[in-house]
């Protein structure tokens, strides 16, 4: 029977929470609670009294009074609706009423916060601070939730960086219910956000308007929102989304009477006139009567109309009175709503940007006016003149004095680095709209415009990129250790903005891929550059998004011979983001060493299947899926939590915490408006949850024991539970209600499954059966027999035509659902199968095991198509993308691998081994390596290197040439498992000592037996020859050391005073001494006598191995503690301690004594490091290792080790590192001391 887990995880999508923990007691440490305010990131700028939006207008008096009226009775009413939505038309005065209600409320004591987006500037045009600016505005407005704040970021300090649901429920949400104060009722808080329309990302902006409704679950304060907008479609379908759950008030701007927008409009362009005819000194008389009038008409409702004007009038450089007069003999049109908004613009910018001059200037003019502004308004994000003068290869004054004249339509910013950004959005859709801007000299073709910008980031890139841009040296430097400001001293604004978005400019242009075209020839020469630099910036994750987004772009190029160069780079490139990700964010100069060496322009000869690995999880992954749109990749694991994943990048997207003990699997489906998430438990209960806001949607009982996995009905109505209880459980989705439990196993059901129509519903059992069942009436449809164990999983093909089962009898079947009939067995596993899954087309099917990898099948011909192999332990589930282009599989050993399933060809090893490569060890000469693994216990060569000998758990001891790997014979005769091998020191015997209590002698020559020594009572573990070759010492887990006469075979004594086993012996180089280890204790023998000569104590951690120096004087001992003792051997006292990564298993002395070789590199003692022995040893061969994820040079980190090529065990000779992996494979590094750059050596 295979081993029974019970705490294995199936997943099946719909959301997670996050710890609630216990309290913090913060609430009496103001410098304590501003620490942890101190870390949410701000926007800058988004607040409406913030300093960026000073002089920013609010309405005037006696303008909007019926509107502004209704919003404060709004805003006051206890009973009124949770959200007011202000929408209208662009230049229609939103966000003049959001500052005028925001100062409003401020000044009543009532604002808890505001947000106002905006297109053009950084912090602000996005969601990213959103829910944590909002918190640090309440933590302030409202004392009494600061405390609760400053928990949620205690109890959950990567907050910051998970989604917006997760946010808002821990820095907002929860906060608020916690509070205690009932006066807080007797006021409504309000929240203002601006422009949402103008924040990137329709999904953003649906979840804001979705999250944001929730406030009217609060019962311990009255919470309001006031929101402004676009009628745009993605804020139309958030509010259509949560009409049901949540009453909001909305009002259309644009459709207030005409009458009172001209009574607004005339108080409005009065009060500006007025002001400019004071400071520009003009006469009384002006403007004259009928003027205000006339320009009040001509704005219509548009607001921005209207301030354009009056900016325009007042420019400092020009008279008023002739501006005015410009603007009055300006044609306007009424044949469109924007009419006289398009001869506004159209007017200021012949005056602004053409004014008087010739004719002949009147192009170059023009050309620069669309190279600077064209540019401006496509921008990704909002460039100082500096850095925008940099990115357009011009000088800054050009930029400068283009920008000097536009005042009226550009907000320029005095500072340094302030971004230039538009006054107005409706001025970027004129520019780009050529029927409405239908002067030639200013419209703005979008695609030319992209296509200029990606030439011009393409030649700033290619200018300055190259190897190590901030001068960092060391190979491991950490961005992390990085000093404030030291990448933007290095990597200016404006070559960091062409890093950033070139390939989006390219995207939008009409530039086409091709072979040697200006991509191609950028790739070649800078790829590994351009990675670095985006590293040093933070933004790798934009970095694999671009790099996809080639890849696609190379999808499309023609389909010929002289295409296939850069198709194949743009490849290569996203595989190496992909697989090197998360050393590429954390340490840049890593994509010349770990992401080279580790692709297959190095170590490998092709990209294997694996895409990446995300780690992160601190215990056994139990079960992955998929959301249905394959945006999100939830993992379950041992640890009780649920980590969410971006499978394009890599990228966490959260963390899920909920059952009360480990979880045991999810699901995902999708319930419009949200995503639900159910995930089951060994707690007895099914848990559901929105995963987009973390939200609970309640918890399922019923169930007598663990639930074992759950599945939604493919319509989302029905949900299915599996449990050790023997019953499958049905409930209603929507109500949580119970619809039915399904009986008729024997022992526990382990798997579920629907059938793509709903039909019918399968069931897995411990009993060896799968069930099929009518969901809806709960009728039995059959029974499948035929495994021969325990039946762990179950899957429908996409059609409905097939049924997978995977068991612990090492088989997958296939079965016509219909029918009960047999449609094939899939064999090749090695042990038990625990999962398996259809590609979404069909194509595929998947089945996870036991013996730590994931085998490919066609489902139609029952051949195998590949096997992936990577993992170091059991692979416990797998799930397909909706789009059958990514394969995710969960392990044991806290991973979930990502693989690309049509390249599922098997790695291969080295040498062949089928298990962990347990130890590694050079020969004398250092020209040859031997590997030990699980399925060969131990290896030794000979003195001379020309003999290898390996002891083998199938009773023998085989011999071999290590020189060309050919077996040079078979040794049989124990009877059991032999755990050593060694050699004498003349090379004429060879030693083996085997669990059958024995120990062998053999001729290596000949093969024939010299011998069996008998005694011991137990298993032999160790055997040794003395320097001599006199003296054979074997050890043994009856606790004694047995002392033999090599020459008569006589037995010469035995050493008792071990109490465990005893693990380890050797020799003194003179012979005279010998050391015996055991658990606890190294005791030295006088090996002529059998006298013992002491015993060094002092530590409690088993001893692991012993090595004596050259001269006798010293014992060093390795201990499973991680740490190695360094021992006078006459006084018997520990006269050095060193603490490692990693507990050493193997040691011995160098030639000279002045270093320690062992298991994980060389180790320095103080005591041993003299000025005439350290020349003696070259640097090159005393400071290379193994610790952790990292090859390391002393204490220098040089080489990071991607996770299937992490460390079981290593061997060093000279500069030649060898790793043995668990995979089976070993690998060879050599490093070249002379060039390899180290702060210190």
């Amino acid at each position: 029977m295979a081993t029974n887990y019970h705490n294995s995880t199936h997943i099946s999508f719909s959301g997670s929470t996050l710890n609630d923990g216990q309290n913090f007691n913060l609430g009496c440490n103001q410098d304590e609670q501003d620490r942890y305010l101190s870390k949410l990131p701000c926007a800058d700028g988004a607040a409406f009294n913030s300093r960026l939006r000073e002089h920013e207008p609010q309405c005037l008096p006696d303008t909007r009074v019926d509107l502004l009226k209704q919003i404060m009775i709004w805003s006051n009413n206890p009973s009124g609706a949770c959200i007011f939505w202000l929408n209208g038309m662009a230049g229609t005065g939103k966000s003049t009423i959001a500052r005028t209600v925001a100062r409003a409320c401020a000044d009543d004591g009532r604002l808890g916060a505001s947000f106002f987006f905006s297109t053009g500037r950084d912090d602000v045009n996005h969601a990213a601070k959103f829910f944590t600016t909002l918190a640090a505005q309440l933590a302030n407005s409202l004392p009494c939730v600061k405390t609760y704040i400053c928990e949620a970021i205690e109890k959950n300090p990567d907050i910051f960086q998970r989604g917006l649901g997760e946010q808002w429920k821990y820095l907002i949400l929860q906060p608020l219910s916690n509070l205690q104060d009932v006066s807080l009722n007797s006021k409504l808080h309000i929240l203002v956000i601006d422009a949402l329309d103008e924040c990137k990302g329709e999904e953003d902006i649906k979840l804001i308007v979705k999250l944001l409704s929730k406030a009217k679950s609060l019962s311990t304060i009255r919470l309001r929102i006031f929101i402004t907008s676009r009628l745009e479609i993605p804020i139309r379908h958030g509010f259509n989304a949560i009409s049901e759950e949540a009453a909001h008030q909305d009002f259309v701007l644009h459709n207030i009477s005409q009458s009172i927008v001209q009574q607004d409009m005339l108080i409005f362009f009065h009060h500006k006139l007025e002001n400019i005819k004071k400071e520009r000194s003009l006469p009384e008389n002006w403007p004259e009567e009928g003027i205000i009038e006339q320009l009040a008409q001509r704005a219509d409702k548009l607001f921005i109309y209207a301030a354009t004007i009056c900016r325009f009038i007042k420019h400092f450089k020009f008279d008023p009175k002739n501006r005015l007069s410009l603007v009055l003999n300006a044609c306007t049109t009424r044949q469109s709503p924007t009419g006289a908004l398009d001869g506004m613009y159209t007017q200021v910018l012949k005056h602004s940007v053409i004014g008087d001059c010739e004719e002949q200037e009147e192009e170059e003019l023009s050309e620069r006016f669309r190279q600077i502004v064209g540019s401006i308004i496509l921008l990704s994000d909002p460039l100082s003149a500096d850095a925008l003068a940099t990115v357009l290869h011009k000088a800054t004054w050009e930029v400068e004095v283009t920008l000097d004249s536009l005042r009226s339509v550009l907000d320029v910013s005095e500072s340094e680095d302030g971004g230039i950004r538009l006054l107005h959005p409706s001025f970027r859709d004129f520019l780009l709209d050529k029927k409405r801007c239908n002067d030639p000299l200013f419209y703005i073709d979008q695609k030319m415009a992209h296509n200029d910008l990606f030439l011009s980031c393409l030649h700033l890139m290619s200018k300055h990129l190259k190897e190590d841009m901030c001068n960092l040296q060391r190979p491991g430097a950490l961005i992390s250790d990085m000093k404030d400001g030291a990448v933007k001293s290095f990597l200016p604004l404006g070559f960091q903005y062409a890093c950033r978005y070139w390939v989006h400019d390219l995207q939008v242009s009409d530039v086409k891929l091709h072979d040697n075209n200006q991509v191609h020839t950028f790739l070649r020469k800078h790829f590994l550059h351009w990675l670095e630099a985006l590293s040093l910036m933070g933004k790798i994750s934009d970095g694999v998004l671009m790099v996809r987004s080639l890849a696609k772009e190379s999808m499309y190029m023609p389909k010929s011979g002289a295409n296939s160069d850069l198709h194949d780079m743009v490849y290569d490139a996203k595989r190496i983001v992909l697989h090197n990700r998360s050393i590429i964010e954390a340490a840049p100069l890593q994509i010349y060493c770990s992401a080279l060496l580790f692709s297959p322009t190095g170590i490998q000869q092709d990209w294997s299947p694996s895409l990446q690995t995300l780690e992160g999880h601190s215990g056994e992954v139990y079960g992955v899926a998929f959301s249905r749109d394959g945006r999100l990749l939830a993992s379950a694991s041992s640890n009780k939590k649920v980590r969410l994943w971006d499978p394009l990048t890599g990228a966490s997207r959260g963390i899920l915490e909920g059952h009360s003990f480990f979880g045991s699997g999810s699901g995902i489906h999708r319930q419009e408006p949200r995503v639900l998430l159910a995930s089951v438990s060994s707690d007895k209960t099914v848990r559901l949850w929105d995963s987009s806001t973390g939200a609970s949607h309640g918890t399922l009982e019923g169930h007598s024991d663990y639930v074992k996995a759950v599945a939604f009905s493919p319509d989302g109505h029905l949900l299915a539970s599996a449990s050790a209880d023997m019953t499958v459980r049905l409930w209603d989705s929507s109500t949580g209600a119970s619809r039915g439990t399904l009986e008729g196993h024997s022992d526990e059901v382990k798997a579920v499954a629907f059938s793509p129509d709903g039909q019918l519903l399968v069931s897995a059992s411990y009993d060896e059966t799968v069930r099929i069942w009518d969901p809806s009436t709960g009728a039995s449809r059959g029974t499948l027999e035929g495994h021969s164990d325990w039946v762990l999983a179950v899957a429908f093909s996409p059609d409905g035509q097939l049924l997978a089962s995977a068991s612990s009898d090492k088989t997958v079947r296939l079965w016509d659902p219909l029918t009960g009939a047999s449609r094939g067995i899939l064999e090749g596993h090695a042990f038990s199968v625990y999962a398996v899954a259809f590609s979404p087309d069909g194509q595929l099917l998947a089945s996870a095991s036991e013996d730590e990898t994931v085998r490919l099948w066609d489902p139609s011909t029952e051949t195998l198509r590949g096997t992936l192999q990577g993992h170091s332990d059991v692979v416990k589930a797998v799930a397909f993308s909706p789009d059958s282009q990514l394969l995710a599989s969960a392990s044991g050993d806290m991973t979930v691998g990502l693989w690309d399933p049509s390249t599922g060809a098997s790695r291969g090893t080295f040498e062949g081994h089928s298990d962990e490569v347990e130890a590694v060890a050079f020969s004398p000469d250092g020209q040859l390596l031997a590997s030990a693994s699980s399925d060969k216990t131990a290896v030794a060569f000979s003195p001379d290197g020309q003999l290898l000998a390996s002891a083998s758990g199938d009773m023998t001891v085989g011999l071999w040439d290590p020189s060309t790997g050919a077996s040079c014979g078979t040794f049989e005769g124990h009877s059991d498992e032999v755990e050593a091998v060694a050699f004498s020191p003349d090379g004429q015997l060879l030693a083996s000592a085997s669990s059958d209590k024995t120990v062998r002698l053999w001729d290596p020559s000949t093969g024939a037996t010299r011998g069996t020594l008998e005694g011991h009572s137990d298993w032999v573990r160790v055997v040794a020859f003395s320097p001599d070759g006199q003296l054979l010492p074997s050890a043994s887990s009856d606790k004694t050391v047995r002392l033999w006469d090599l020459w008569t075979g006589a037995w010469r004594g035995t050493l008792e005073g071990h109490s465990p086993w005893v693990r380890v012996v050797a020799f003194s180089p003179d012979g005279q001494l010998l050391a015996s280890a055991s658990d606890r204790t190294v005791r030295l023998w006088d090996p002529s006598t059998g006298a013992s000569r002491g015993t060094l104590e002092g530590y409690s951690s088993p001893v692991n191995a012993v090595a004596f120096s050259p001269d006798g004087h010293l014992l060093a001992s390795a201990f499973y503690d991680k740490t190695v003792r360094l021992w006078d051997v006459k006084a018997k006292i520990t006269i050095e301690i060193l603490y490692t990564a990693q507990a050493i298993t193997q040691l011995f002395f160098s030639t000279n004594g002045s270093y320690l070789e062992t298991s994980h590199g060389i180790l320095e003692f103080k005591h041993l490091t003299h000025s005439d022995s350290r020349s003696q040893c070259s640097a090159s061969s005393c400071r290379i290792g193994v610790t952790g994820d990292w090859v390391r040079w002393g204490t220098e980190s040089i080489l990071w080790l991607p996770p299937d090529y992490r460390a079981s065990c290593q061997s060093v000779q000279q500069n030649v590192l060898a790793i043995g992996h668990a995979s089976g494979r070993v690998t060879f590094i050599e490093v070249d001391r002379d060039t390899l750059p180290l702060a210190s050596v």
